[in-house]
Protein backbone atom coordinates (compact mmCIF):
# COMPACT_ATOMS: atom_id res chain seq x y z
CA UNK A 1 0.00 0.00 0.00
CA UNK A 2 2.58 2.32 0.63
CA UNK A 3 4.57 1.64 -2.23
CA UNK A 4 1.53 2.20 -4.28
CA UNK A 5 0.91 5.83 -2.45
CA UNK A 6 4.97 6.55 -2.79
CA UNK A 7 4.67 5.81 -6.61
CA UNK A 8 1.74 7.70 -7.20
CA UNK A 9 2.85 10.69 -6.14
CA UNK A 10 5.24 11.74 -9.44
CA UNK A 11 7.89 14.01 -8.50
CA UNK A 12 8.70 16.40 -12.15
CA UNK A 13 11.90 16.35 -12.55
CA UNK A 14 11.81 20.30 -13.11
CA UNK A 15 11.21 21.02 -9.86
CA UNK A 16 14.53 20.85 -9.24
CA UNK A 17 15.44 22.64 -12.22
CA UNK A 18 16.84 26.59 -10.51
CA UNK A 19 17.71 29.41 -12.91
CA UNK A 20 21.87 29.80 -12.82
CA UNK A 21 20.55 34.01 -11.70
CA UNK A 22 19.20 32.10 -8.56
CA UNK A 23 21.74 29.85 -7.91
CA UNK A 24 23.95 32.38 -7.77
CA UNK A 25 21.72 34.03 -5.40
CA UNK A 26 22.14 31.06 -2.96
CA UNK A 27 25.83 30.59 -3.08
CA UNK A 28 26.11 34.30 -2.48
CA UNK A 29 23.96 34.29 0.28
CA UNK A 30 25.42 31.40 1.53
CA UNK A 31 29.00 33.01 1.30
CA UNK A 32 27.89 36.38 3.34
CA UNK A 33 27.09 33.85 6.35
CA UNK A 34 30.58 32.60 7.12
CA UNK A 35 32.31 33.98 9.83
CA UNK A 36 34.13 32.47 12.90
CA UNK A 37 32.33 31.98 15.79
CA UNK A 38 32.69 30.11 19.13
CA UNK A 39 31.62 26.79 20.00
CA UNK A 40 27.81 27.06 21.26
CA UNK A 41 28.20 24.54 23.77
CA UNK A 42 30.90 25.94 24.85
CA UNK A 43 30.11 29.64 25.59
CA UNK A 44 28.93 31.11 28.71
CA UNK A 45 25.81 32.72 27.55
CA UNK A 46 24.73 29.42 26.55
CA UNK A 47 22.53 27.73 28.57
CA UNK A 48 22.48 23.82 29.15
CA UNK A 49 18.77 22.88 30.26
CA UNK A 50 17.27 19.59 31.44
CA UNK A 51 14.08 19.33 30.73
CA UNK A 52 11.87 16.49 32.21
CA UNK A 53 10.24 13.75 29.83
CA UNK A 54 8.70 10.79 30.38
CA UNK A 55 11.12 8.38 32.17
CA UNK A 56 13.55 10.85 32.49
CA UNK A 57 14.90 13.64 30.81
CA UNK A 58 16.26 15.62 27.86
CA UNK A 59 19.22 18.59 27.11
CA UNK A 60 18.03 21.62 25.55
CA UNK A 61 20.60 24.06 24.79
CA UNK A 62 19.65 28.03 24.86
CA UNK A 63 21.42 30.74 23.51
CA UNK A 64 19.81 34.03 22.96
CA UNK A 65 21.92 37.18 21.51
CA UNK A 66 21.45 40.35 23.83
CA UNK A 67 20.69 42.28 20.14
CA UNK A 68 18.75 39.49 18.09
CA UNK A 69 17.70 40.68 14.67
CA UNK A 70 14.90 38.64 14.81
CA UNK A 71 10.80 38.87 15.86
CA UNK A 72 10.85 35.46 17.23
CA UNK A 73 12.64 32.68 18.75
CA UNK A 74 13.51 29.12 16.89
CA UNK A 75 13.01 25.88 18.19
CA UNK A 76 15.52 23.46 16.25
CA UNK A 77 15.59 19.68 16.32
CA UNK A 78 18.15 17.82 14.91
CA UNK A 79 18.61 14.39 12.95
CA UNK A 80 18.82 10.89 14.58
CA UNK A 81 22.99 11.15 14.60
CA UNK A 82 23.31 14.72 14.98
CA UNK A 83 25.96 16.03 17.49
CA UNK A 84 27.01 19.90 18.20
CA UNK A 85 29.85 20.00 16.28
CA UNK A 86 28.20 18.34 13.26
CA UNK A 87 26.14 22.05 13.42
CA UNK A 88 28.52 24.88 13.89
CA UNK A 89 27.61 25.84 9.94
CA UNK A 90 24.13 26.39 11.31
CA UNK A 91 25.03 27.97 14.37
CA UNK A 92 27.67 30.54 12.37
CA UNK A 93 24.29 31.71 10.57
CA UNK A 94 22.25 32.31 13.35
CA UNK A 95 24.84 33.05 16.10
CA UNK A 96 24.21 36.73 17.95
CA UNK A 97 20.79 36.94 15.41
CA UNK A 98 18.43 35.00 16.83
CA UNK A 99 17.66 33.03 20.06
CA UNK A 100 17.08 29.35 19.53
CA UNK A 101 16.37 26.47 21.70
CA UNK A 102 18.71 23.22 20.58
CA UNK A 103 16.74 20.19 21.88
CA UNK A 104 18.76 16.78 21.81
CA UNK A 105 15.80 14.06 21.60
CA UNK A 106 16.03 11.13 23.72
CA UNK A 107 18.31 8.56 21.66
CA UNK A 108 21.12 11.29 21.78
CA UNK A 109 24.34 10.44 24.74
CA UNK A 110 23.45 13.57 26.49
CA UNK A 111 19.76 12.08 27.31
CA UNK A 112 19.56 10.79 31.15
CA UNK A 113 16.63 7.99 30.80
CA UNK A 114 15.17 5.04 33.14
CA UNK A 115 16.37 2.16 30.78
CA UNK A 116 13.92 -0.32 31.88
CA UNK A 117 11.11 2.15 30.86
CA UNK A 118 12.39 4.44 28.58
CA UNK A 119 10.47 4.56 25.20
CA UNK A 120 12.42 5.12 21.77
CA UNK A 121 9.33 5.48 19.50
CA UNK A 122 8.62 8.20 17.29
CA UNK A 123 5.38 9.21 18.98
CA UNK A 124 7.50 9.63 22.36
CA UNK A 125 10.17 11.78 21.11
CA UNK A 126 7.12 13.71 19.74
CA UNK A 127 5.79 14.51 22.57
CA UNK A 128 9.04 15.13 24.47
CA UNK A 129 9.67 17.58 22.09
CA UNK A 130 5.66 19.34 22.97
CA UNK A 131 7.03 18.89 26.71
CA UNK A 132 10.00 21.00 25.70
CA UNK A 133 7.61 23.87 24.33
CA UNK A 134 5.33 23.44 26.94
CA UNK A 135 8.19 23.59 30.12
CA UNK A 136 9.70 26.45 28.61
CA UNK A 137 6.06 28.15 28.19
CA UNK A 138 7.27 29.13 24.59
CA UNK A 139 3.51 28.46 23.19
CA UNK A 140 2.61 31.76 25.23
CA UNK A 141 4.43 33.86 21.72
CA UNK A 142 5.21 33.31 18.05
CA UNK A 143 8.08 30.90 17.59
CA UNK A 144 9.50 28.87 14.85
CA UNK A 145 9.42 25.02 14.97
CA UNK A 146 12.44 23.58 12.61
CA UNK A 147 13.30 19.60 12.41
CA UNK A 148 15.82 18.57 9.81
CA UNK A 149 16.20 15.25 8.62
CA UNK A 150 14.81 12.51 12.02
CA UNK A 151 13.44 15.55 13.68
CA UNK A 152 11.58 16.79 10.73
CA UNK A 153 10.42 13.21 11.18
CA UNK A 154 9.64 13.69 14.60
CA UNK A 155 7.60 16.75 14.13
CA UNK A 156 5.80 15.29 11.45
CA UNK A 157 4.70 12.38 13.53
CA UNK A 158 3.92 14.53 16.30
CA UNK A 159 1.25 16.50 13.91
CA UNK A 160 -0.19 13.10 12.43
CA UNK A 161 -0.65 12.44 16.38
CA UNK A 162 -1.98 15.91 17.20
CA UNK A 163 0.57 16.25 19.65
CA UNK A 164 2.63 18.88 18.26
CA UNK A 165 1.42 22.69 18.21
CA UNK A 166 3.77 25.66 16.35
CA UNK A 167 3.03 28.31 14.53
CA UNK A 168 5.35 28.23 12.11
CA UNK A 169 6.92 24.63 11.36
CA UNK A 170 9.71 23.88 8.88
CA UNK A 171 10.99 20.26 8.01
CA UNK A 172 14.27 19.96 5.98
CA UNK A 173 14.98 16.81 4.22
CA UNK A 174 12.60 14.71 6.13
CA UNK A 175 13.03 11.12 6.55
CA UNK A 176 9.97 9.17 5.75
CA UNK A 177 12.00 6.14 6.98
CA UNK A 178 14.70 5.14 8.62
CA UNK A 179 17.76 4.79 5.96
CA UNK A 180 19.70 2.10 7.95
CA UNK A 181 19.59 -0.96 5.86
CA UNK A 182 15.72 -2.93 6.48
CA UNK A 183 17.34 -6.17 6.67
CA UNK A 184 19.90 -5.77 9.32
CA UNK A 185 17.06 -3.68 11.76
CA UNK A 186 14.28 -6.65 11.15
CA UNK A 187 16.44 -9.68 10.98
CA UNK A 188 19.71 -8.77 12.96
CA UNK A 189 19.50 -5.92 15.35
CA UNK A 190 16.60 -7.64 17.09
CA UNK A 191 18.52 -10.58 17.96
CA UNK A 192 21.67 -8.84 19.12
CA UNK A 193 22.59 -8.23 22.78
CA UNK A 194 23.57 -4.64 23.18
CA UNK A 195 26.81 -5.94 24.52
CA UNK A 196 27.22 -7.49 21.36
CA UNK A 197 26.28 -4.88 19.49
CA UNK A 198 29.01 -2.46 21.09
CA UNK A 199 31.77 -5.34 20.46
CA UNK A 200 30.50 -5.44 16.48
CA UNK A 201 30.14 -1.50 16.47
CA UNK A 202 32.79 -1.00 13.93
CA UNK A 203 31.08 -3.38 11.73
CA UNK A 204 27.86 -1.64 11.75
CA UNK A 205 29.94 1.34 11.17
CA UNK A 206 30.79 0.09 7.77
CA UNK A 207 27.17 -1.32 6.99
CA UNK A 208 26.24 2.48 8.13
CA UNK A 209 29.01 3.89 5.50
CA UNK A 210 29.11 1.42 2.91
CA UNK A 211 28.75 3.12 -0.74
CA UNK A 212 28.13 7.12 0.93
CA UNK A 213 30.98 8.90 -1.54
CA UNK A 214 29.83 12.57 0.17
CA UNK A 215 32.75 14.03 2.33
CA UNK A 216 31.26 15.78 4.55
CA UNK A 217 27.74 13.58 5.08
CA UNK A 218 30.52 10.90 6.02
CA UNK A 219 31.86 12.75 8.79
CA UNK A 220 28.62 13.18 10.61
CA UNK A 221 28.03 9.71 10.24
CA UNK A 222 30.86 8.49 11.24
CA UNK A 223 30.78 10.99 14.58
CA UNK A 224 27.34 9.48 14.75
CA UNK A 225 28.68 5.86 15.33
CA UNK A 226 32.04 6.88 17.36
CA UNK A 227 29.09 8.52 20.01
CA UNK A 228 25.99 6.18 20.08
CA UNK A 229 24.63 5.09 23.13
CA UNK A 230 24.65 1.55 21.94
CA UNK A 231 21.66 0.79 24.37
CA UNK A 232 19.76 4.11 23.04
CA UNK A 233 20.69 3.44 19.54
CA UNK A 234 19.66 -0.29 19.67
CA UNK A 235 15.95 0.32 21.21
CA UNK A 236 15.33 2.84 18.99
CA UNK A 237 16.38 1.35 15.66
CA UNK A 238 14.06 -1.64 16.88
CA UNK A 239 11.36 0.46 17.53
CA UNK A 240 11.35 2.49 13.87
CA UNK A 241 12.50 -0.43 12.02
CA UNK A 242 8.40 -0.53 10.38
CA UNK A 243 7.94 3.06 10.55
CA UNK A 244 6.68 5.17 7.61
CA UNK A 245 5.33 8.75 6.96
CA UNK A 246 4.29 8.25 3.60
CA UNK A 247 0.87 7.12 3.59
CA UNK A 248 0.24 8.99 6.42
CA UNK A 249 1.21 12.66 6.48
CA UNK A 250 -2.26 13.53 4.07
CA UNK A 251 -3.67 13.69 7.68
CA UNK A 252 -1.53 16.56 8.89
CA UNK A 253 -3.75 19.64 8.04
CA UNK A 254 -1.84 22.36 9.56
CA UNK A 255 0.32 24.36 6.90
CA UNK A 256 3.75 22.97 6.58
CA UNK A 257 6.98 24.33 4.94
CA UNK A 258 9.02 21.46 3.43
CA UNK A 259 13.02 22.32 2.65
CA UNK A 260 15.67 20.95 0.61
CA UNK A 261 18.87 21.68 -1.49
CA UNK A 262 21.02 18.97 -0.99
CA UNK A 263 21.27 15.31 -1.97
CA UNK A 264 23.45 12.48 -0.82
CA UNK A 265 23.41 8.66 -0.07
CA UNK A 266 21.08 9.16 3.28
CA UNK A 267 18.91 11.83 2.13
CA UNK A 268 16.80 11.03 -1.26
CA UNK A 269 16.11 14.31 -2.21
CA UNK A 270 13.03 13.02 -4.45
CA UNK A 271 11.39 12.22 -1.82
CA UNK A 272 10.76 16.27 -0.21
CA UNK A 273 8.37 17.63 -2.98
CA UNK A 274 6.52 13.82 -2.51
CA UNK A 275 5.80 14.42 0.91
CA UNK A 276 5.36 18.01 0.59
CA UNK A 277 2.92 16.93 -2.13
CA UNK A 278 1.13 14.72 0.31
CA UNK A 279 0.39 17.43 3.27
CA UNK A 280 -2.80 18.95 2.01
CA UNK A 281 -0.96 21.88 2.91
CA UNK A 282 2.67 21.42 1.96
CA UNK A 283 4.88 23.96 0.81
CA UNK A 284 7.94 22.77 -0.83
CA UNK A 285 11.02 25.25 -1.29
CA UNK A 286 14.22 24.33 -2.92
CA UNK A 287 17.57 26.45 -2.84
CA UNK A 288 19.96 24.15 -4.49
CA UNK A 289 23.47 24.53 -3.09
CA UNK A 290 26.28 21.98 -2.19
CA UNK A 291 26.31 19.18 0.00
CA UNK A 292 28.62 20.58 2.15
CA UNK A 293 26.46 23.69 2.85
CA UNK A 294 23.58 21.84 4.18
CA UNK A 295 23.87 22.74 7.55
CA UNK A 296 24.58 26.53 6.17
CA UNK A 297 21.57 26.49 4.50
CA UNK A 298 19.56 25.35 7.94
CA UNK A 299 20.99 28.05 9.30
CA UNK A 300 20.27 30.65 6.71
CA UNK A 301 16.08 29.72 6.52
CA UNK A 302 15.77 29.66 9.90
CA UNK A 303 16.98 33.12 10.34
CA UNK A 304 14.69 34.61 7.50
CA UNK A 305 11.22 32.74 8.92
CA UNK A 306 12.34 34.01 12.36
CA UNK A 307 13.31 37.66 10.82
CA UNK A 308 9.12 37.86 10.03
CA UNK A 309 6.27 36.49 11.64
CA UNK A 310 3.68 34.09 11.48
CA UNK A 311 1.30 36.49 9.69
CA UNK A 312 3.65 37.56 7.21
CA UNK A 313 3.71 34.54 5.38
CA UNK A 314 7.04 33.07 3.70
CA UNK A 315 10.05 35.52 4.15
CA UNK A 316 10.51 37.99 1.11
CA UNK A 317 14.26 36.40 0.45
CA UNK A 318 12.60 32.71 0.02
CA UNK A 319 9.26 33.53 -2.24
CA UNK A 320 11.16 33.20 -5.40
CA UNK A 321 12.51 29.78 -4.11
CA UNK A 322 9.17 28.21 -3.30
CA UNK A 323 8.01 25.25 -5.89
CA UNK A 324 4.37 24.26 -7.47
CA UNK A 325 3.35 21.34 -6.36
CA UNK A 326 1.06 19.04 -8.72
CA UNK A 327 -1.07 17.32 -6.22
CA UNK A 328 -3.59 14.43 -6.66
CA UNK A 329 -7.09 14.55 -6.34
Amino acid sequence: MVKQIYETLQVEQSIFDITPELKQRVNEMLTATERKVPNFWEIDTTKSLYVPVDDGEIRVYHFKPNNPISKRPLVFVPGWGGTEIGFMDFYEVIHDKIECYYIETREKKSSRLDRKRAKMDMSQKARDVQDVIDYLELGKNDFVLYGTCWGGAIILQGLIDGVIEAPTIITNDPMHTLWFPKWFLRFVSPILPVFVVELIRSIVKRIQLRGMKEEVQRRRAETFADNAEIWKWKRAADTVKNFELFGKVSSITKEVFVTNGTKDKIHNQTDYPKIAAELPNGRFIYLKTDESRRERLMGLVSLEFCKVYKNDGIPTLLVEFEKSLHRNK
